[in-house]
């Protein structure tokens, strides 16, 4: 009887639950490391070269733009931040400005 294969060390290093941990706490979410297509997903970006820092960054700079978004809010899911726009998301510029004392009018 043959044995069943034994995953490539490649294949255990994908952080499914790492990183889908990191998206719950980040964006107060419940999503769960065992559905399939968000197994794929992290999957295929994980094969084209992308690393568990990647995805934190990725989850970081969408939850920073998106979070308090009303209407882009509801895109904080897998399907979308791990998607095929991933490495766009990944190279995209931190857009938040930091506030100094002239963006304030304190004579008023």
């Amino acid at each position: 009887m043959p044995q069943p294969a034994t995953p490539s060390p490649a294949v255990e290093k994908i952080p499914v639950a790492e990183v889908i941990h990191f998206l719950n706490e980040k964006t107060n979410a419940a999503y769960k490391t065992s559905s399939p297509k968000t197994k794929e997903l992290i999957r295929a970006r994980t094969r084209e070269g992308f690393t568990l820092e990647d995805f934190k960054a990725v989850i970081d700079l969408k939850a920073a733009e998106w979070l308090e978004d009303p209407v882009m809010c509801k895109y904080l899911r897998p399907e979308t931040l791990f998607g095929p726009k991933f490495e766009a998301y990944r190279n995209q510029k931190s857009w938040k400005k930091e506030l100094t004392e002239e963006d304030f009018d304190l004579d008023e």
